[in-house]
């Protein structure tokens, strides 16, 4: 199955990471307005996947806030 997530482009690096680290590849391309970008993961666990980038989301509101 493949997943799309459409990001910030200033949030790449930080979902780069959390992706990574969590085993995933991905290809990255434009997103649909400026300054946003879609990530395309493949997986066979959506339940595992959410929690990477809930993780990543938590991280990216946590680097905005500061």
């Amino acid at each position: 199955m493949r997943a799309g997530i459409v990001i910030d482009d200033w949030k790449l690096s930080i979902f780069e990471r959390h992706l990574q680290q969590a085993g995933y590849a991905y290809e990255k391309s434009a997103g649909l307005t400026p300054d946003t970008l879609v990530l395309h993961v493949d997986t066979e666990n959506l339940d595992a996947l959410q929690r990477t980038v809930q993780a990543a989301n938590t991280e990216a509101a946590w680097c905005k806030a500061t």
